[in-house]
């Protein structure tokens, strides 16, 4: 090729490739990592949501998550007191399996929690409001970045008279605090703010609120929000089972019987609480809004446990397996993965929140997980999903209320040093306040013994271990989140954690 036609050539080639890389797609952008918001409140009856079918409880923001998400209708939660089920929440494993079985117990710092898989992945990590956990330099504040504390607010304005109300022996009625003073504003402001100032990377937080359990405690309005005299109190607020092992003694720290409307009262109090929650969850996802992260979080809600709400002549938890202790709330909302407005009729359990939480986040589910991600229920794929769901309640596995629930029925067992005290068994098709024990009716032998065999295969093939001590003596676990002060950092790998601890 002479001279001219070899630059004419080079020229051409130059246009095409150029024309060609300008033509040429830009490569699809990366997908940010998914962010994930975990709301929890403490001892949240399911039955005082509205989008659960309440006609007078006031949750809207509630009710819209679910309507932009999956709701689901029978989530069972693992214990049904606080520390065992929140660690169950945190590892996606059984009480027995992590040997923290009470509010007494301590944790294994060899197991592993969310925010140590997400650390791992590059997450930031916080848990406001209410942890309730030792949080330690032996166990990396169980590899929490940030750690803020925030009790509950006692201040009164007005109560019930406490002889007669006073549900776990704490105080019932309005606070002399506003919103923006109260635990459930500082909670919600708290997780605002970590929020905005990690919105540029990938972070999850545990936003815990410390209601509606006791010390019920409202702000105006919601303290004024329900009339008690047109609150409809539950079939079996003054109803109880006599037989049911310390009975008298769940019946004395709710306060006496004999008047009703202190129990609409009391009921009127517990949906404000309820109410203000939901109103400070509103302000936390209307943040999301604004900042333009909805699309990409995660969020789910739901309960430690539930809450007696009068049934069975109980306030708070009680030691028993009925529907209101180990029954709670649950709601999944994950735009363009979790289908709107699906209510989940499966058994949803809490430990299968982590699974959920580390699926949406792609990041690989450890085989010594229990639960199962809840997101492909949501797509309709219940396909070999469980059967039953176990909830346990007490310091070691001899002495315990272990309950086995299916969607027809439920099998309860009150155990003292390794033998059944008395059993329960109620039809829930036919029998959803339980108020009928069916142990002794021979027309439900198959289902008694259906249940009890299902039970005794899921003990035989569940980890278990000794109790984990608690690390601290002379004050019980349950109280560890009470003490001021600070909690000392902790050195990982990953860099300095910080831990901060508030008090109002």
């Amino acid at each position: 090729m002479n001279s001219p036609s070899r630059a004419f050539f080079l020229i051409l080639t130059s246009l095409v490739s150029g024309l060609a890389l300008h033509a040429a797609p830009a490569a699809p952008a990366t997908n940010p990592p998914l962010n994930v918001l975990f709301i929890m409140s403490d001892q949240h009856n399911a039955r005082a949501l509205g989008c659960y079918g309440n006609p007078v409880v006031k949750t809207p923001n509630l009710d819209a998550l679910a309507a932009q998400g999956a709701l689901f209708e029978r989530a069972i939660c693992q214990s049904g007191v606080c520390v065992p089920s929140r660690y169950s929440i945190w590892t996606g494993r059984h009480a027995r399996s992590t040997g923290t079985y009470g509010n007494s117990s301590g944790q294994n710092p060899a197991e592993n929690t969310v925010a140590e898989l997400l650390h791992a992945q590059g997450y930031i990590s916080a848990t406001i409001g209410k942890h309730h956990m030792e949080m330690t330099p032996a166990n990396n504040n169980h590899g929490w970045d940030v750690v803020e504390v925030l009790p509950p607010t006692r201040s009164y304005s007005k109560s019930l008279p406490y002889e007669d109300a006073h549900p776990g022996r704490d105080k019932v009625g309005e606070s002399s605090e506003p919103n923006e003073k109260h635990n459930s504003g500082l909670t919600a402001q708290a997780t605002i703010k970590f929020i905005r100032e990690h919105k540029d990377k990938p972070f999850v937080v545990w936003c815990s609120f410390y209601g509606p359990h006791t010390p019920i405690c409202v702000s105006k309005p919601w303290s004024d929000w329900y009339d008690p005299a047109q609150i409809t109190l539950p079939p079996t607020w003054n109803h109880m089972d006599p037989l049911v092992p310390d009975m008298e003694s769940f019946r004395a720290k709710s306060g006496t019987y004999h008047n009703e409307m202190l129990h609409r009262q009391t009921m009127a109090y517990y949906y404000g609480a309820v109410s203000q929650i939901d109103y400070n969850i509103g302000e936390i996802l209307r943040e999301l809004d604004r900042l333009g992260l909805s699309k990409n979080t995660i969020v789910v809600y739901t309960a430690d446990h539930g809450e007696m709400m009068g049934e069975h002549g109980m306030w708070t938890k009680g030691g028993t397996g009925y529907e209101p202790t180990i029954r709670v709330p649950m709601l999944l909302r994950l735009p363009g993965v979790v289908p709107a407005g699906r209510r989940v009729q499966e058994l949803a359990c809490s430990i299968d929140v982590l699974p959920t939480l580390l699926d949406a986040a792609k990041v690989k589910i450890p085989a010594n997980i229990q639960g199962r991600s809840l997101i492909p229920l949501t797509q309709g794929k219940a396909a070999g999903w469980r059967k039953y769901a176990v909830s346990e309640l007490g310091p070691d596995v001899a002495n315990q209320v272990v309950t086995i629930t299916n969607q027809a029925g439920k099998y309860i067992t009150f155990r003292k040093d390794g033998k059944s005290e008395y059993e329960q068994l109620f039809d829930r098709t036919k029998d959803e306040w339980e108020t009928t024990n069916l142990i002794a009716d021979p027309a439900y032998a198959p289902l008694r013994d259906q249940l009890k065999k299902a039970l005794a295969e899921w003990e035989a093939q569940t980890e278990t271990r000794k109790p984990v001590p608690p690390r601290r003596t002379g004050k019980r676990g349950a109280d560890l989140e009470q003490r001021e002060g600070s909690s000392p950092p902790a050195k990982t790998a990953g860099g300095s954690r910080r831990s901060i601890m508030t008090s109002p």
